[in-house]
């Protein structure tokens, strides 16, 4: 009997990885393209792409990664994000902003207006934490929509999808 692939657990090897490089190598993630490799990883480590998944990925000063987490998983619509779960993310990760993300089953990466309010709403909560949003991820099979950058990033070749 062949032995089943365990994904998820390869993908969460994956993130304590590239987490650990970034503080070795002091390597910021500067850019969506950047932030993006670590989303599809938490994704797939989430196990279940579906189901939307919410986490958030967080950045000390220099912009060096020291922790990524799925914060949420919900239905094939919507994962909740609450505010004090990010917080308490970063601060116990010692992180002075983050980048929260979340996939799309649906395959679409383009946000919803849900998607855009709940952006508005964490990067005012945050503010008096001193905690920077610094950007909110959608992933959907290839592409990563930023909603900071207003655009859709691919990432992964077209006509490879991750789900």
């Amino acid at each position: 009997m062949a032995k089943k692939t365990d994904y998820a657990g390869m993908a969460k090897r994956c993130i304590a990885y590239l987490v650990q490089e970034t503080q070795v190598n002091r390597q910021a993630v500067t850019n969506p393209e950047e932030a993006a490799q670590f989303v599809a990883l938490a994704v797939v480590a989430a196990g279940d792409p579906g189901r939307e998944c919410a986490g958030v990925i967080c950045l000390n000063s220099t912009g060096g990664v020291t922790d990524v987490r799925i914060l949420s998983t919900g239905t094939v619509n919507q994962a909740p994000v609450y505010p004090r779960e990010v917080a308490k993310a970063a601060l116990l990760s010692n992180a002075v902003s983050v980048i929260l993300f979340h996939n799309h089953p649906s395959g679409q990466p383009q946000p919803s207006a849900a998607d855009q309010a709940m952006t508005r709403s964490l990067r005012e909560a945050l503010r008096p934490l001193d905690i920077e949003l610094h950007d909110h991820l959608i992933l959907a099979g290839n592409q990563v929509y930023s909603i900071t950058c207003g655009r859709t990033i691919q990432f992964a070749p077209e006509d490879r999808t991750l789900f």
